[in-house]
């Protein structure tokens, strides 16, 4: 059973910027957040353009019509989710771009920068470690910026990478998927999601099998 205990109620009022192309969003309390990134080079640019196309095609008919304030940001946000599933259901068939993150190194590379912070800037609540991809969702303190954070674990983990690799050059898409998690009932849908991708994706046959997924024992499914 998960403790996270914010309600809707509760909540800030939420603010998107954007960068490059995705929203982001930056509440002004200690909050959860569910953050999906993926390697550079991990999936052709013709194919994100054209799940992107059909989102913003979306969106923008949810703009140009007229219900309320709230249940447009409803809309919207579903339009968003619908965006990330076929995203990550991508990222999940796609064997052919880098995957270097199937190497149990450059996993354990990534799993300890993930653990580096726990406590400190975030409480760590669960990650599943893809071959090109990453999950993560953590509930980042207020004091410290969920794109620094992310800037440091990228910039860490991909020069360590690279290191391993004998490579050189970018590691890791510049831009990450990031969601606020609202209330306890998304929480618990978002980390049996993140658990379970690995088995979604046929690599085996229940979480715990996976070798690079963790989840803290108080949020346990």
């Amino acid at each position: 059973t998960t403790s996270y205990t914010i309600s809707k109620d509760m909540l800030p009022e939420i603010k998107p910027f954007y960068r490059k192309d995705l929203p982001h969003y930056q509440p002004s309390d200690d909050t959860v957040f569910f953050v999906t990134t993926r390697l550079d080079g991990s999936l052709p640019h013709d194919i994100l353009e054209k799940i992107k196309e059909s989102r913003n095609d979306e969106i923008n008919a949810i703009k140009a019509s007229s219900p309320l304030h709230q249940e447009k940001r409803s809309l919207i946000d579903n339009a968003h989710k619908r965006f990330f599933g076929k995203y990550d259901a991508i990222l999940d068939k796609y064997t052919i771009g880098n995957d270097w993150l199937k190497i149990p190194s450059i996993a354990e590379i990534v799993g300890n920068s993930l653990h580096f912070f726990d406590g400190q800037r975030y409480e760590l609540i669960c990650y599943t470690i893809m071959s090109n991809h990453i999950h993560v969702v953590f509930e980042v303190k207020k004091e410290y910026a969920l794109y620094g954070i992310m800037q440091s674990i990228k910039s860490f983990t991909g020069r360590e990478a690279n290191k391993l690799l004998d490579r050189s050059g970018q590691f890791w898409q510049h831009e990450s998927y990031d969601r606020v998690v609202r209330d306890n009932d998304e929480l618990s849908r978002i980390i049996t999601y993140v658990l379970n991708n690995p088995v979604k994706a046929g690599l085996c046959k229940t979480w715990e099998a996976w070798a690079f997924s963790y989840v803290n024992p108080k949020y346990a499914p």
